[in-house]
């Protein structure tokens, strides 16, 4: 009872804790989401749903680096850790209305929230991690990510197919029980795209950006722009062939290893191999092959590293306004996507420490999944009623089971895809900061002189 009574004025400071800390920095979401951890109750439920947190994370930070245009009039570099206080009450009601953190004695994730408010700065629709590889939303499906509903219609039209996304942070009941009753279906089905227009679901639709100076990403900018761009270019490029060698091998290990896991539980391996002794067999000419291909990798990496380290050198070089803001920009995105690398890195640690207490406590949530009890809406319910909240928070509840399955048999890629991200982006995203930031510096004061 004592618990009971001190839990909500810790919750409600806790909760300003939140609205306060989501605009700022790396470090103190951080700080917030280890208080939040201590608050709750032991939670495979959670522990899992942070380290797939975590994996997205690391694949923004990946993407951000690779793939998101950037401009002198981009604002998607400040707009990731400058989220303004009004986009953050409708996604903490989003993120919320699943009822799992409540359901142990918590309240949303800083950091998850973070995670969901950086996508909808750069996405129409954000990647999700939870459907097949491989899979695109066919006409008409609507689905929920971080609480979000999507509806994707494709519409044909004499310049082509032309795809229209309606999205909704407060959807009906109606609306969240299809797009579960489809999201549960799809979750364990083999991807398959049908409809080549479409959207491929774990890749989602990046958003345009702006600009008279765009460049398709952020090493594209410093190949154009730089005086050693090109040298930049073609050592980025070998080692970048080199990285992709190592991540397409470390898969097939990664498989063989899945296929050796169920011959060992008498299940049938996808692979050729049908035995023990023949996967043990290619796994050592895998694993010499990538101990190889590493050794290539550091050597191209320190080559590149090298190019890097020179941009600074070029003092005066570079005098065009738009060219500047462009770097100017670059700085803030590195900012960026250094604080999601971050956040991916705390909340593995907050995972793999809440992990002993929350393990044995596994079948007992599974049989609360299956066999439930109508929960607390919550505070940050925005359904109008507590009735309400609590038939939103019941009609998750398979969407919860399916995601705990799914997130439990997915940890092994999702270390993979926050190890690989760590490992190759950010040295790169240091120097490049660092750089810049000192070439920028530079350029400034000749200005001013």
């Amino acid at each position: 009872m004592f618990q009971k009574k001190i839990m909500l004025p810790v919750t409600l400071l806790l909760l300003f804790i939140v609205t306060q800390l989501l605009s700022g920095c790396a470090v103190m979401r951080g700080a917030a989401e280890g208080g939040m951890a201590m608050m709750e109750e032991p939670s495979m439920e959670l522990v899992l749903d942070r380290l797939n947190t975590a994996a997205a994370a690391a694949d923004i930070a990946h993407t951000c680096f690779n793939e998101v245009a950037v401009s002198d009039e981009v604002t998607w570099p400040k707009d990731l850790d400058n989220i303004q206080k009004k986009d953050i009450k409708p996604i903490l009601n989003a993120l919320a209305a699943d009822g799992a953190y409540a359901a142990h004695g918590g309240i949303i994730s800083p950091i998850k929230a973070h995670i969901a408010l950086a996508q909808n700065v750069l996405y129409e629709i954000p990647p999700d991690l939870y459907a097949p590889a491989g899979s695109c939303y066919e006409n008409g499906e609507e689905t929920i990510i971080n609480g979000i509903y999507y509806k994707i219609n494709i519409e044909q039209t004499p310049d082509g197919p032309q795809i229209k996304i309606t999205k909704k942070d407060n959807p009906s009941l109606d609306e969240i029980k299809r797009a579960i009753d489809q999201y549960v279906k799809n979750i364990f089905k083999p991807g398959e795209c049908k409809n080549k227009a479409s959207i491929l679901k774990r890749k989602g639709k990046l958003k345009p950006q702006p600009g008279s100076n765009v460049y398709p990403g952020i090493m594209a900018a410093l190949y154009d722009i730089l005086p050693n761009g090109q040298e930049i270019k073609s050592a980025y490029e070998e080692y970048d062939a080199v990285n992709q060698k190592v991540m397409a091998l470390s898969d097939e290990i990664s498989m063989l290893n899945k296929d050796k896991r169920k011959i060992k539980s008498k299940k049938e391996p996808e692979g050729p191999y049908k035995t023990i002794a023949e996967i043990d067999e290619q796994l050592k000419i895998k694993k010499e092959e990538l101990k190889s291909l590493k050794e290539e990798l550091a050597e191209k990496k320190n080559i590149l590293t090298t190019e890097l380290d020179k941009i600074s050198e070029h003092k005066g070089e570079i005098t065009d306004p738009g060219q500047l803001k462009v770097l100017e920009n670059i700085v803030e995105a590195c900012k960026s996507i250094e604080g999601l690398l971050s956040d991916s890195v705390v909340l593995t640690t907050v995972a793999i420490a809440k992990l002993p207490t929350s393990i044995m406590g596994l079948m007992n949530e599974i049989q609360q999944l299956t066999n439930p009890k109508p929960q607390s809406s919550g505070l940050f319910s925005a359904f109008g009623n507590p009735a309400t909240g609590q038939a939103i928070q019941m009609a998750y509840l398979p969407l919860r089971l399916a995601r705990l399955r799914y997130n439990a048999g997915n940890v092994a890629d999702n270390i993979k895809t926050i190890m690989d991200v760590l490992k190759n982006d950010i040295s790169l995203l240091a120097t490049i900061h660092s750089e810049v930031s000192e070439l920028i510096d530079i350029e400034t004061a000749r200005e001013q002189s």
